[in-house]
């Protein structure tokens, strides 16, 4: 009997544990995308999400997790019709001295942020709200433009 109820627990919290994990990852695009790409300058790194199409009143975008980062993702308004999503990467030259005004200009390496789901190197998880609903979509195939 208590081999039974054991099992019987643990097949039940497997099955709950497993639906809920995927349970807001949509198969289906929120919106219709052209190629992401991301690029990296001076210490920043930046993540392009063209966007040929979104419905505004029912889609809202909100986070980019790539790269074990997280950054949210905003409209850009340089008339390309794309999302932009920044993300602080380590520096390679930091100011160092006794003064600590001098080492006012430094930035912080942004902090490791988990996904939710887990994604591929050359993925990119999007968090978007439909209708009040947090959602979760994953991006493939993203290049690394100079």
């Amino acid at each position: 009997m208590k081999h039974t109820y054991v099992m019987l627990s643990l097949f039940f919290f497997t099955l709950f544990t497993n639906c809920g994990t995927n349970k807001n990852l949509q198969e289906e695009a929120p919106a219709e995308f052209q190629q992401a790409f991301y690029t990296t300058v001076d210490g920043q790194m930046t993540f392009y999400l063209p966007v040929t199409a979104i419905q505004k009143n029912r889609i809202e975008l909100k986070n980019i997790y790539f790269k074990g980062l997280k950054s949210p993702i905003v409209y850009n308004e340089d008339g390309q019709n794309r999302y932009t999503a920044s993300f602080g990467i380590r520096q390679s030259d930091y100011v160092m001295s006794s003064d600590p005004r001098e080492e006012y200009g430094n930035k912080m390496p942004q902090k490791p942020e988990k996904s939710p789901v887990s994604i591929a190197k050359d993925q990119a998880l999007l968090e978007f709200q439909e209708n009040g609903e947090t959602k979760y979509y994953v991006i493939s195939d993203i290049e690394e433009r100079k």
